[in-house]
């Protein structure tokens, strides 16, 4: 194949895409492929053999896919640099997304300064061709089908003079959802970082939903009504999280359909009991899928997402269990000391995990309260706390072999004690990114790169996450006590797996977060923390990142999570106090930005155990106090 062929469309002096980051980089070495057209194919659409290919093709249109599926039957047709008889063009734009359609067809674009790679074409021949064509009118005439049903739920809405509710909230659901973007037909919509055109305007154009306020439904296009009843029912699924299971992909009436039973067979799959009527409306379905996903509660299985950094795709999945590979008392081993020191007794034979770590907690609180120094943990650490939250950090990331890991949430708990609802809403819209903390452990990190380098990316993760932080307080509370002017996202409610997150996301990159694991609590499987008689989700975290190497797994995930129910124990202890001590408070001091423990790399010599995790420092035996 001639390489000569291979075209950029567009402004040469545009750097990116929509998504940020050009994705064309990423299949710089297609020509390697030129010999079969499927094979070009999967590792275009596939970002390079980075994404799980049964995902991948779901970003593909009616048309490409077809074409796509075909080829795959027929794997020694080459890519070539001219047309021949019924050719097919192959080309991908600057998002990412593969196209093969008929060499007569215009080509797609997404933006006007949309960069295109010509990859080249492929003589299908008439009988290859006849059956793409016949293939892609099969799944038309099944979307016909499926949109059918779709309009028949939104017509509903309609007559009950539902709409323009539905219409508001969806506009509303989308801003508060970090990333939506999408593709219905040869469109791209988007509430991104770099490309906004679904709720506001963009060069002074009307946005895509507001414009559906003055046009009578009766005027309304299939993608209007697709889009509008799409993003409606996966909201009532699962709040709008749920928008991010169509990132980077298509978004059709059969994917949409697919997508809602998925869900409800893996709750099914999970030991959910419930129906679905064969002819259920849309939105009643949706409904059925959000309540099993409630029933994840005190189960032994675990909702997690999925997340795929490139085209910002989040997947809910399912586990089976949450039990992880890891010693069930490696806690004992890691902690005992600790534990021994600051309770003054060697844990009880038989301790459970949940209790060893209040015990803990506790006595970690009481010698703060007493005002006893505390000359163990990094620089970062003020108090005992403090130094507990840093240990359980710097457990994550040597039990998951990280590079670095980190712990957020508010400073001062004691602030949300407030039976006033509409003072408790002055006091969170008043917070600050400074009233939140980041405690920030890395491994190795000052040794292995330049000291100026590991604190950039210390103080860009403290930094960040404090304000993410800042950005999830209200998702706590109802969507009527917000102000419309404060900007905020529903905070993380189930732990995900994230890989190639350092693309498009300039934070991200400074960050270097190329693999990551999330694992936020209380999560959806936990007990709500109450604060002052009032239940939050996603109020503190346990987070590890992985700079270079291999992806994450499940396994790290569930260890990760563990120790997010270690944390647990700690707020539950906070908590408790300041609805015993009102006024008392006990602040997160420490943690300041910039200020972080970087632990060994190595095991220290004679101290296997410890894998470089620094010791408390022997301390005499204080009373309890009890709370």
């Amino acid at each position: 194949m001639d390489g000569n062929t291979l075209v950029h469309h567009g402004d040469s002096g545009k750097i990116g895409s929509l998504y940020g980051q050009d994705m064309l980089t990423f299949i710089a070495d297609f020509q390697s492929y030129a010999a079969s057209a499927y094979d070009t194919a999967r590792y275009l659409v596939t970002n390079g053999h980075r994404y799980p290919e049964s995902q991948a093709v779901a970003a593909l249109g009616s048309f490409d896919r077809a074409a796509f599926e075909t080829l795959s039957k027929y794997r020694s047709l080459p890519v070539t640099a001219a047309p021949g008889e019924a050719s097919l063009a192959m080309y991908v734009n600057s998002l990412g997304r593969l196209h093969i359609r008929r060499t007569e067809d215009e080509r797609v674009r997404y933006d006007l300064q949309d960069q295109i790679l010509e990859i080249g074409y492929v003589a299908a021949g008439q009988e290859i061709l006849g059956e793409i064509l016949e293939a892609h009118a099969q799944a038309m005439a099944v979307e016909e089908r499926q949109f059918a049903k779709v309009k028949r739920a939104l017509d509903k809405v309609h007559a009950a003079g539902s709409l323009r509710d539905v219409l508001e909230l969806t506009m509303d659901h989308v801003q508060h959802v970090e990333s939506v973007c999408f593709y219905v037909g040869d469109r791209f919509f988007a509430v991104i970082e770099r490309f906004i055109n679904l709720v506001e305007s963009r060069k002074g154009s009307e946005a895509f939903l507001p414009r559906l306020r003055d046009l009578p439904y009766a005027e309304w296009s299939n993608d209007e009504i697709l889009i509008v009843a799409a993003l409606h029912a996966l909201f009532l699924s699962g709040r709008s999280v749920r928008f991010e299971e169509f990132n980077g992909v298509s978004l059709t009436a059969s994917a949409l359909w697919d997508k809602l039973h998925d869900l409800l067979r893996a709750y099914r799959d999970a030991g959910c009991v419930c129906e679905a009527p064969e002819d259920v409306d849309l939105f009643d379905l949706a409904r059925i899928v959000r309540e099993q996903s409630g029933k994840s509660e005190g189960a032994g299985w675990l909702r997690y997402r999925w997340i795929y950094g490139l085209n910002f795709q989040k997947n809910e999945r399912i586990l089976s269990s949450t039990r992880s590979t890891e010693d069930p008392l490696s806690y004992l081993r890691e902690f005992g000391g600790e534990y021994q020191e600051l309770a003054g007794r060697v844990p009880p034979a038989g301790i459970e995990e949940s209790e060893f770590f209040h015990d803990l907690a506790m006595a970690s609180l009481n010698r703060d309260l007493l005002g006893v120094a505390c000359g163990s943990g990094g620089e970062a650490v003020k108090g005992w706390v403090e130094h507990l939250i840093e240990r359980i950090v710097a457990s994550a990331v040597l039990a998951t072999s990280s590079d670095y890991g980190m712990s957020s949430s508010l400073r001062d708990i004691s602030k949300l004690v407030e039976p006033d609802d509409a003072k408790l809403m002055n006091v969170v819209h008043a917070f600050q990114p400074g009233d939140f903390f980041t405690c920030f452990v890395s491994k190795g990190m000052r040794e292995g790169m330049e000291r100026s380098t590991a604190d950039t990316i210390a103080v860009s993760v403290q930094r960040r996450m404090m304000f993410n932080r800042w950005h999830f307080i209200p998702g706590n509370f109802e969507r009527g006590n917000i102000v419309m002017t404060r900007h905020w996202y529903y905070p993380p409610m189930i732990p995900d797996i994230a890989i190639h997150s350092d693309v498009h996301r300039a934070a991200h990159a400074r960050a270097r977060v190329k693999y990551s694991v999330r694992a936020p609590g209380p999560d959806m499987s936990m007990r709500p923390l109450v604060i002052g008689d009032r239940p939050y989700r996603g109020f503190y975290d346990v987070r590890v990142v992985r700079m270079t190497g291999r992806e994450f797994t499940t396994e790290d995930m569930l260890r990760t999570r563990r120790r997010t129910l270690w944390m647990s124990q700690l707020y539950a202890v906070l908590a408790d106090h300041v609805a015993a001590r009102v006024g008392n408070s006990l602040p997160i001091t420490g943690f300041q930005p910039g200020k972080y423990c970087d632990i060994e790399a190595q095991p220290a010599r004679g101290d296997e155990e410890t894998r470089g995790i620094p010791r408390v420092l022997r301390v005499p035996r204080i009373p309890s106090i009890s709370s």
